[in-house]
Formats: C-alpha cells, structure tokens, sequence
C-alpha cells in the first residue's frame, strides 16, 4: 500500500507550524562577567599602566629608536580601550536607541 505524498506533505507542513517554545536563558553570569572585564580596563591600574607605556614610547622616541606606526598602533588601542564608553554611547544615541 502506497501512501500519497500529498499527505506526507500536510504532515509536514503542520508539524512546522506547531509553535515552538522558548527557553529563555539567564545571561546574569555573562553580564556580570563582562561588567567585572569592563571595570577592570577602565581601573586606576590600567590608566597607571597606559600612562608608564606612553612614558615609554616617550624615551623610546628620544633614544631614536621609536617605529612610529608601532607606536600608533599602541597610542590607538589606548584610546579605544579608555575611549570605549563614549564611542558606544554616541553610536546608540545617534541610532537612537
């Protein structure tokens, strides 16, 4: 006895039609993690750490021996890490959310 494939059809399509549930996930333990990372980079220890670098590519400049595009690149990483809460604030704000 063959089955029709129309009613495979039906079948399926009903099944796919069915609701699925959501299981929402509590994401407190990611977010707690992130705010922890987040207040360590923005700590006195990491600005006393920035600044001792900046002194460092200071007498690295004096001594002649500064790349400048290594230092760019250190200078830039600094600004974004200590930049990084005005730059998300005036990206949400000028997309309006």
């Amino acid at each position: 006895m063959t089955q029709h494939p129309a009613r495979l059809y039906i079948a399926l399509t009903l099944l796919a039609a069915l609701p699925m549930v959501a299981h929402a996930q509590d994401i407190a333990p990611i977010t707690s993690t992130l705010d922890a990372l987040h207040g360590f980079l923005q700590s006195t220890a990491i600005r006393t750490l920035a600044a001792i670098t900046v002194i460092g590519l200071g007498i690295t400049a004096m001594l002649g021996r500064l790349r400048w595009a290594w230092a760019a690149s250190i200078i830039g990483g600094i600004v974004l890490i200590f930049g990084a809460d005005a730059i998300v604030s005036f990206f949400t704000t000028s997309a309006g959310a």
